[in-house]
């Protein structure tokens, strides 16, 4: 595989998942402004936030990520944890981006 081709993949990547990122960052505004509680909703926004991410992080995209985890923290703190940790995990493990681990 040509850099050149390779180059163009990731930005494709990139491209996509940016444009995924407004279609999720509507439906997560929807479900905090109608005070939506249904986990597997809650957590399958969560899950698709994660993986934008991974290949899409800008102050927007993570800002929109940790209010959908302040809003979830009330209704499972637990499931909350784990995906700030899973998010740390994958992107963040020294704690810069999303707080420090104390």
């Amino acid at each position: 595989m040509e850099k050149q081709e390779l180059y163009d993949i990731c930005k494709t990547i990139i491209e996509l998942n940016k444009q995924r990122y407004i279609i999720i960052k509507d439906e997560i505004e929807d479900i905090i402004r109608n005070d939506i509680n249904d986990n597997r909703q809650i957590e399958r926004k969560l899950d698709d936030m994660l993986d934008i991410l991974l290949f899409y992080e800008n102050d927007d995209s993570l800002l929109t990520f940790r209010k959908l985890c302040k809003y979830y923290f009330n209704i499972n703190s637990q499931a909350t944890v784990d995906y700030i940790n899973y998010y740390r995990e994958q992107n963040d493990p020294e704690g810069l981006k999303f707080g420090n681990r104390k």
